[in-house]
């Protein structure tokens, strides 16, 4: 197996699922549907570390060190901070911040998982090769950032909540500020590239 279980993660999650339950029992009694809803869909996103973990694990492909904590950290920061505790209303920057760390990070992410899966072919110079990786990074974090905001439209249109709160101008926001993702790939060649041949 090449990705171990953190006990940090463990833990970490354990205590967001923890104040998670809390807030989600709370708005119940108190008669807050969109926040008991949205309490019920960060509940279970937060299993989706270790669900990976668990994937990636059984087909062999290797996850970037701390893969756990991030996203459960990224999880409880986007649907609890964000979405519940109304970060995105209090700190305009709260939104882009997340959309920036998710495409630097989903653009690392799937660096280290074709490290197992993508063997160079003869005949392919290195730099087509390397041009290859980093513009399949890119498209992989753009495509992640994409579900995301198919994620917050059809939590909005089937359960009522409020997640996309400017409509186009907050999607096209959202996906624009995923440049992280486009420094992670620029950034991957130019050094995989810097010392090679033509």
């Amino acid at each position: 197996m090449y990705n171990k279980y953190s006990i940090k993660a463990i833990l970490a999650t354990l205590l967001f699922e923890a104040m998670i339950v809390y807030t989600g029992a709370k708005s119940y009694l108190s008669g807050q549907e969109e926040i008991f809803k949205l309490s019920i869909a960060a509940f279970f996103c937060l299993a989706i570390p270790f669900l990976l973990t668990l994937a990636a694990n059984r087909k062999k492909l290797i996850l970037p060190p701390g893969f756990q904590m991030t996203l459960s950290l990224f999880i409880f920061s986007a649907l609890y901070l964000g979405e519940i505790n109304k970060f995105y209303s209090k700190f305009w920057w709260f939104d882009l911040l997340l959309h920036f760390v998710s495409g630097f990070y989903s653009a690392v992410s799937f660096l280290f998982l074709i490290k197992t899966s993508i063997i160079k072919e003869h005949g392919t110079s290195h730099r087509r090769f390397i041009f290859l990786k980093s513009l399949c990074a890119f498209c992989f974090a753009v495509s992640l950032g994409t579900l995301w905001e198919m994620y917050e439209f059809s939590g909005d249109y089937l359960f009522g909540t409020k997640m996309v709160k400017g409509g186009l101008d907050d999607t096209a926001t959202d996906l624009l500020i995923m440049i992280g993702a486009a420094i992670i790939a620029t950034s991957y060649y130019y050094f995989k590239n810097r010392k090679s041949p033509l």
